[in-house]
């Protein structure tokens, strides 16, 4: 027996044609089912935890009913890459493409102010002009953002170069402690040239991202490993786990491989349960939401956070610094009276919670946090000894629900597509353009 949750829209993942899908709890699991006229019937795993579920979907949909402004863009300024990743989703280095021109990026830059630019490809070090780009970025009053494998990183040079062109961040590939995961993940071993990397962006006073693509069986031990290396080094602000997903060159690969962001959350509670409690998850989701929606900043509902705090060499969970269960209760509360008065103003009804001895102790820096998501965040304002946790996806054609998609987190600029305000659609418009068939879907 199965319960219709929500109706939406998505592809089939073998013909990319836009169809009918339905997000459905069966067998105490949550997925989105859709069927194709042409290939037939597909589901994805979405959550194993129904209550968990359905409590973060209605809060976001309650707020999050329309499509806010998009204010953080992925360009891909090339597709050439000194890697070729068996899991590539850029699908490097297998077609001509022209890089993505500086005097298109200029053009798209007029008018806006406090974006963030993140710079990607395949590998945007490639790019010779890669710090002329980041200037022109810094002076048109936005923030870039640098993806990379960090091979390049390995010239210090190279990295004092960006640093003196303005970059602050780096969000680097970092998929665990052991170069058999990068064997199999990326075709080469890779960990000295990351911890390398590492030093000299430490060096240099960046700010990192580490972004670890999970493979099913092949790298969910290092989860901790990488959790831990981050709290143990203050200049890591983020800690990301991405499952990998069915996009360019992996779309070879078995369905059965990828992960979505529950699954991984699943992974780290029994990893670390000291640090992590699902219960403690669902209530901090509904606090960032509501933060989110008050600052007027997008956000994708498959994505989950979470905050853990640095403190004389241990790690604290927020929920031991804020009483999530009585904020949860009170969100839902403000929630229940949204339509009598205005949710915005019925929020200053939390401040209570947040006037305890021990919150206050972080106040200043919590506060830095809220004017990051009104002002673009930049992670190297992060304080410190906050580290902040990402269980994230790429949205591909099995994942794709249009509904999500309209508050997606990051946009896309590229030559091929232009402009699109949603990630995860431009996800799949990218593989429809690359499938062989793709003229039969214009």
């Amino acid at each position: 027996m199965k319960e219709l949750i929500r109706k939406t829209t998505s592809f089939c993942p073998v013909c990319l044609s836009k169809i009918e899908a339905a997000v459905i709890e069966k067998e105490k699991r949550i997925y989105l089912e859709k069927r194709c006229s042409r290939d037939g019937d597909f589901e994805l795993l979405i959550s194993q935890h129904p209550q968990y579920y359905r409590s973060i979907h209605n809060v976001y949909f309650s707020l999050f009913e329309n499509s806010l402004p998009q204010k953080d863009y992925l360009v891909n300024i090339t597709n050439r890459c000194n890697l070729n990743c068996p899991i590539c989703l850029a699908n490097s280095n297998k077609r001509a493409m022209l890089d993505f021109p500086k005097d298109k990026l200029a053009e798209f830059l007029i008018g806006k102010k406090g974006y963030k630019i993140g710079l990607m490809g395949a590998e945007p070090t490639l790019r010779e002009d890669l710090p002329e780009i980041i200037e022109m970025i810094v002076k048109s009053g936005n923030i870039p953002e640098l993806h990379t494998n960090g091979i390049k990183l390995l010239e210090q040079e190279y990295v004092k170069k960006l640093k003196d062109a303005g970059l602050k961040e780096v969000h680097l590939q970092f998929d665990g402690f052991d170069d058999e995961v990068y064997l199999k993940i990326r075709g080469k071993s890779l960990l000295d040239a990351k911890m390398k990397a590492l030093i000299n962006l430490k060096q240099d006073g960046f700010s990192v991202d580490l972004k670890a693509t999970i493979l099913r069986g092949v790298n969910e031990k290092e989860m901790a490993k990488i959790l831990d290396f981050g709290l143990k080094n203050s200049f890591i602000k983020e800690v990301f786990f991405l499952g990998c997903r069915f996009l360019g060159r992996a779309r070879g690969l078995e369905q059965d491989l990828f992960y979505m962001p529950d699954e991984l959350v699943d992974i780290i509670e029994k990893q670390v349960p000291d640090l992590f409690n699902r219960n403690d998850i669902r209530r901090f989701l509904k606090l960032y939401y509501l933060m989110l929606k008050i600052f007027k900043s997008r956000k994708c509902f498959y994505n989950q956070h979470y905050i853990i705090l640095r403190k004389k060499g241990s790690a604290l969970p927020i929920s031991r610094i804020l009483n999530l269960k009585a904020i949860e209760d009170k969100i839902e509360f403000i929630l229940a009276k949204k339509g009598k008065l205005d949710f915005r103003l019925s929020a200053l009804r939390l401040w209570p919670y947040f006037l305890t001895p021990r919150f206050l102790a972080y106040f200043v820096k919590f506060k830095k946090l809220s004017y990051l998501l009104k002002n673009g965040f930049d992670i190297s304002a992060i304080p410190d000894n906050f580290l902040l946790i990402g269980f994230i996806s790429a949205c591909d054609s099995y994942s794709y629900d249009e509904k999500i998609s309209l508050n997606c987190g990051k946009g896309a600029v590229s030559l091929e597509l232009g402009v699109e305000d949603s990630g995860a659609l431009d996800n799949v418009l990218r593989d429809r353009l690359l499938n062989e068939n793709f003229s039969a879907f214009k």
